[in-house]
Formats: structure tokens, C-alpha cells, sequence
């Protein structure tokens, strides 16, 4: 997946909303504060670009791409509000049933307290990097991709093949209307990938 490619496509203006890449420094910090190894396609991304500024196109359909500083908030929310939950997964098995996990890396939000996140703990069926929503709005958790790569090459996929909308705040979406993109997911086949 070329990030970069994504970032600069033609139609979509991602590139003049984006931060500028994490340093060392700023990735060092979210690693001590994860306490385990950070997800190399996590790494790579934000190295390219450290979230979007708060008047962005929403590079993830939408939703609030959260800089470094705001991931180290929640992951340290996480950390501290771990619980365990009664909640649909889909596919079953492949989440851990939790409000917020330790090692989930969430880089997504809807500005309501729900998430995009790469899993680094993923259930006894889930894949180690796989994309997923969490939340306490949610009743159902989704593997959304297997990979941040995955999620990235559907998101490129979906501009290539005009599968989007843009509102009248300038905001991205996934298909032809403005319905938030975390409540398309259970009419989507999952997980995605470009």
C-alpha cells in the first residue's frame, strides 16, 4: 500500500489537511506509554502524516483521524477503564468483549467516544493487526479490516472506483450519502480490503 499515493490522488484532498509526519520523539512516547510493540503499519502511517487538522476532509470516512498526542490520551484511558462487556462480535470470536482493551491503538474517532482502532490482542479468531471498532455506543464489535494496509488500499479502491460523496462541509463518505460510516459497517462485507 502506498500511503503517499492515497494522500495525494486528485480527487480527494487529503495532502492539505494532513499533519506533518510523528517524529522519533513523539512515536518513542506513544511506545513507552503502549508498554508493548506498536504495529508497523501503524508506525509507517504516522510517519506520513501525524493525523489531520480539525477542518479535514476525513481521510477515514469521515471520521476524526486523531494525532499522536490524542492516541497516547486514550490509550492511557484504555488502560485504565479496561472492561469486560457482553457484545456481539462479528466475525465471532475475533475481538476480545471488552469496553476498552490495553492494547488496542485507536487512531479514528467519531468525536462520541467510539473508535477505529488496530488490535494488537486480537480474540482466539482475530488476526494480530486487524482493524475494529470499539465503543460504548456499540452492540456489535467488527473486524472492519485485517490490516491497516487493508483499510487503506479499500479506502483508495473506494475514490478509484467513485464510491463516495463529499458533504457540504467538505467532509468524505463512504458511498453515495452521508450515513455515518461505523453504521454501514453490518451492511458491508467484512472484513474490507483494496
Amino acid at each position: 500500500m502506498d500511503i503517499k499515493r492515497l494522500f495525494e490522488n486528485d480527487k480527494v484532498y487529503f495532502a492539505a489537511t494532513l499533519n506533518p509526519g510523528a517524529t522519533d520523539e513523539e512515536i518513542e512516547a506513544l511506545a513507552e506509554v503502549f508498554k508493548a510493540p506498536l504495529d508497523e503499519q501503524f508506525v509507517a502511517l504516522y510517519r506520513e502524516a501525524d493525523g489531520e487538522s480539525y477542518d479535514s476532509v476525513g481521510l477515514f470516512f469521515g471520521l476524526e483521524w486523531l494525532p499522536l498526542e490524542e492516541v497516547i490520551r486514550e490509550v492511557e484511558f484504555n488502560q485504565d477503564e479496561a472492561e469486560e462487556i457482553a457484545v456481539s462480535v462479528v466475525p465471532e470470536g475475533a475481538i476480545k468483549e471488552e469496553y476498552y482493551h490495553e492494547l488496542w491503538l485507536p487512531f479514528a474517532t467519531d468525536g462520541f467516544g467510539n473508535f477505529l482502532a488496530v488490535d494488537t490482542d486480537p480474540g482466539e479468531t482475530g488476526t494480530k493487526g486487524q482493524v475494529i471498532t470499539y465503543g460504548s455506543d456499540f452492540e456489535t464489535m467488527y473486524v472492519v479490516a485485517e490490516s491497516l494496509n487493508d483499510f487503506l488500499a479499500f479506502i483508495e479502491k473506494t475514490i478509484d472506483s467513485d464510491q463516495y460523496h463529499i458533504d457540504e462541509d467538505g467532509r468524505f463518505h463512504y458511498g453515495q450519502d452521508e450515513v455515518l460510516f461505523f453504521d454501514k459497517l453490518k451492511d458491508m462485507e467484512l472484513p474490507l480490503k483494496g
